[in-house]
Formats: C-alpha cells, structure tokens, sequence
C-alpha cells in the first residue's frame, strides 16, 4: 500500500552549474503532471513528463528544476553596425534641435539589439547528471509514499480491528432482538388490555416486528466487506479507490443496522463504527 504524498529533492554541481530538482507529490484522483523547468530544458520537458508517467501511477506530482551560478560565462557579441545607427540616429535628432548634447558609448551600449548574448548551451555531461538526479528524487519520493502508505495501513488495520470486533458484538445482541422484541409487544398490549392477550396472534405481530428489525443480514454483508477490504491491503497497485468504495458500502451497512434495530446498545456500537469509517475513508483517499 502506497501513499499519494511524498516528496524527495536533490542539490548538484556540474561544470557548468548548479541545480536543484524537487519532487513533491499530493492526493489526486488521477495521474497529473505539473513541470516548472529552465528555457534551456524545454526541449526535454516530454521525456521528463514520461519519466515521471512511468514511475508513478497516481497523484499529483509536481516537478521543479532551477539551474543558477552558472561556472561559464556566456559570449557577448557587438553589434557594430546597430551601434553605428544608434549614434547617427540620435546625433541627427540631437542636431535638428539644437541640443548640444555628448552622444556616449556607455549611453549607446545599453540600447536594445547592440549588445548580444549568445543563448548557454547545455553539454551532454549537464543533461546526464540532472537525468540521473532526477531518479534519485524519484525514488527518494518513492521511499517517502511507502513510509507513509505503511503508516497508513497500520491506521486503517487499527480501525478495522475496532469494527470488527463491534460487529461481533453486535451480533450478538441481534440474537435476543426477537425474544426482548416478544416480550417487550406482550407486556405492552396486556398493560393496555389489562387481560391476557391470544398467543397466535401475539407471535404473528412479533414476528412482523422483528422482520422488520432483522439486522443478520446487513451483519453477514458487513464481515464480507471487511474480509475484502483486508484482502485489497494485501495487494499491490492502484487499491485506494477500491477501497474507499468499500468503506463506502460498509458505511451503508452499518447505517442500516443503526436504523433498524430499535437498540440503545447497538445504536452505540454503531456511533463507535461509523466513526472508525470515517478515519479509514479519509485514510483511504490518500492511497494510490
């Protein structure tokens, strides 16, 4: 079991530079791929999107790539020409209106177009190394989602303990519904009667009552569900949605229980589970 949360992050010198790559991961219903990278690493943007895609199955990762204190300088080229009509343009303007007015390099050099750097190239050796820093954030990453998918597991087992042994409690409190339910319709219609009441007819209203109280069933789908969500904990891959679609349907159940079984006992059992459901739902949604 994986978490969706992780992060994982590298700093390095090449001959070139320095860079930094960080990896931060976040819950996500899906695979989303968010990059903020160098100009000089747009070219590379889709490998390192596929990089990503193929070690990651779900959740939102966001990857940053700075690159500073470049090591080389980057050429700078004269524009002679650009120079020359920037002088000729602005000695001209000067003269028309009688400005006594010093045209200086230092001005000149400063205008747009005359002087020009030349764009850094990225050596072969630079791109290898933030290749290979970038896995290790990768698996830095992944080392994290699994600290905390374990983390979470522990969690949900604790919660699923505590459901499970309600349910058994519950389970046999349902066993005496029938009989308390009985006893409970006789005392209540000789009171009202002051006499003895038919016995048939007192066990066919019992037995409509406690139909509509039956709570087995729900019970049995309960442990079911508990069983199969154990078994999912237990695989690898994408669970966390199935899961949580189970602790949605052991959330029903146990609701249903609540609703019929007419038990101040089982109603607060019931409080105890839907509590637990609801810690293991919100656990879930951070499961890959």
């Amino acid at each position: 079991m994986l978490s969706m949360t992780g992060f994982g992050s590298v700093e390095k010198n090449t001959d070139q530079f320095t860079f930094s790559i960080e990896l931060k991961s976040l819950n996500s219903k899906f695979l989303e791929i968010y990059t903020n990278i160098p100009r000089i690493l747009r070219n590379d943007e889709t490998v390192l999107t596929q990089i990503l895609k193929d070690s990651f199955d779900r959740g939102k990762l966001e990857l940053s790539i700075d690159i500073y204190e470049w090591n080389e300088a980057r050429p700078i080229h004269i524009d002679g020409e650009m120079l020359k009509r920037y002088y000729s343009e602005i000695s001209s303007a000067a003269s028309s209106m009688k400005i006594d007015a010093d045209v200086s390099l230092d001005t000149i050099i400063t205008l747009e177009g005359v002087v020009q750097r030349e764009r850094s190239i990225l050596s072969e050796k630079s791109r290898n190394d933030i290749y290979a820093s970038l896995e290790k954030v990768i698996q830095k990453t992944i080392e994290m989602r699994t600290r905390e998918g374990k983390a979470i597991k522990k969690d949900i087992q604790h919660s699923l303990a505590v459901i499970s042994d309600d349910v058994k409690k519950v389970s046999k409190m349902a066993v005496n519904i029938a009989k308390n339910q009985y006893t409970r319709l006789q005392s209540t219609l000789e009171s009202l009667v002051n006499a003895r009441v038919d016995e048939s007819r007192l066990y066919t209203e019992a037995a409509i009552l406690a139909d509509k109280q039956d709570i087995n069933e729900e019970i049995s789908r309960l442990q079911d569900h508990i069983k199969k969500f154990k078994s999912l904990m237990g695989e690898s891959g994408q669970v966390g949605k199935q899961l949580d679609f189970l602790a949605q349907e052991m959330f029903r159940e146990i609701n249903t229980i609540g609703a019929k079984s007419n038990s101040s006992q089982i109603s607060h059992l019931v409080v105890e589970m839907k509590n637990h459901i609801d810690k293991i739902r919100e656990q879930c949604r951070n499961v890959v």
